[in-house]
């Protein structure tokens, strides 16, 4: 059975011809939000030398010579108290369209 259906949305109006469309809609926008709400959680990770030791696999040397070294963006919280965002390590990995390494 066919129905009209309209709401509006933040850029105008959308209509569809029955419910069933407008719940796929619905439920493709909400898989959306989720996913990007999801995505927003972790990359407000944030990692100690020795977590992000853990993270990637590698020894805590090779995370501090990787710090030095500028290769991995990192904020300084005291002496040698290195903290650093699930962003910078996907700059890191090349899974992130982010600005190039800067301290």
């Amino acid at each position: 059975m066919l129905h009209n259906v309209s709401f509006t949305t933040a850029n105008g109006v959308l209509a569809f011809e029955d419910r069933e469309a407008v719940l796929r809609v619905l439920a493709q926008e909400q898989t959306a939000r989720l996913a990007a709400e999801a995505e927003q959680a972790a990359l407000a990770t944030i990692y100690t030398v020795a977590t992000l030791a853990t993270r990637l696999g590698i020894s805590v040397r090779v995370v501090g010579d990787l710090l030095r070294e500028g290769r991995i963006r990192y904020t300084c919280c005291g002496l040698k108290a290195y903290r650093v965002t699930e962003l910078a390590v996907r700059e890191f990995l090349g899974d992130a369209a982010a600005p190039p390494n800067t301290r």
